[in-house]
Formats: C-alpha cells, structure tokens, sequence
C-alpha cells in the first residue's frame, strides 16, 4: 500500500487558460517548467516518491514530463497515470496524443476510472488524486473550473498545497467545498 505521506498530485490548467502560449519557445513556458522541477524537488526532499498525474494536456502532462525526466536519475520515484475515462486523450491533438503516450510508458502504474466519458469523471479523478496524496503542486490564478475545485477540495481534506503560479491567490474562501463524488472518506485530522 502506498503512503500517503510520500505521495504528491498535480492539477492545473489546460494549455487554452494559460495567459501565455503554452509553446517551449515562450519564456513563461520555460519559467513554468522550472518551477514544476524546484516544485517536484522540493516535495522530494520533503520525502515525497509517488506523484500522481491525471494526463490532461497543459499542466499535467508537462508535471508528469517533468517527473518522468527526474526518474531518469531517482529510480525511488513512481509515477501514476490517474486517467478519467478510457481513450480520454482521443480528443487530443496529434501533438498532445504523443505527449499523453510517452507519459504513459514512463508511468509505473496507469489507472483508468471509467470506461466512458461521464460529466463527473474529471471531479472523481482530482479526488481520487488528492484523496491518496498528502501534498498537491497547482498552477491556480484564481480562474473558477476544475483545478479551483481540486485546490478547495485539498484544503478542505488538510493536504499541503504548493501553488506555482507567480500570481498565488490561495485565500481562505477556498476552503468551502462540496463534494462531487466520494471514493473514500477523508482523512479524519
């Protein structure tokens, strides 16, 4: 059984929310990266050696990248693929399908939640992430949508949340949430 303790998850944007293009040629793209790597390592010295990511384009695909890269060198790391619903990255581009595949042979574990698309999936896999992971790395400026219900659901459940983004609007009115879909009661603390 994995310890939750040890463990870390991702949420964040797609590439469209981005107030930059998310394109590795942009300087913010590359500034992006380089906090992931400082995000990452820094949960690694904190003890952290599982890192879930739900393979979305934009923010998860490019924290699992990263992740995947480190444990090139850290083969204490593992890497979980927590997906939604199977053939989710169908809809992807050429360009994210690739991403999404490379990711995936890197991953020690993938996870698919459901067989078909279903309008709560997305909130399922974010609980289930945040569910088995004590600290969560985000990317929030703010925006309502699916990475805001995910932060407010990590610190209604006490998890350590790192946000990356350069504009760090974490307020205590996030800590409101309404569940969408349980997998697991919350830790008691």
């Amino acid at each position: 059984m994995l310890n939750i303790e040890q463990s870390c998850c991702f949420t964040g944007y797609r590439p469209e929310k981005f107030k930059f293009r998310f394109d590795s040629s942009e300087p913010q793209y590359t500034q992006l990266v380089s906090r992931i790597l400082g995000g990452v390592t820094k949960k690694i010295e904190l003890g952290c050696r599982v890192f879930y990511t739900g393979m979305a384009r934009g923010f998860d695909i490019l924290a699992a990248e990263q992740v995947a890269t480190l444990k090139l060198r850290r083969k204490d790391l593992k890497l979980i693929a927590v997906i939604p619903f199977r053939d989710m990255q169908k809809s992807f581009s050429p360009e994210w399908q690739e991403r999404f595949e490379r990711v995936i042979s890197e991953c020690d574990e993938v996870i698919i939640l459901n067989d078909r698309y279903e309008k709560w999936v997305y909130a399922q896999r974010n609980e289930y992430m945040v569910d088995r992971s004590r600290h969560v790395i985000c990317y929030f400026d703010g925006s309502k949508g699916g990475t805001a219900n995910t932060v407010r659901y990590a610190l209604a459940h006490n998890r350590e949340v790192t946000n990356i983004c350069e504009e760090n609007p974490l307020k205590d009115d996030l800590i409101e949430y309404k569940a969408f879909y349980r997998l697991i009661p919350p830790d008691k603390q």
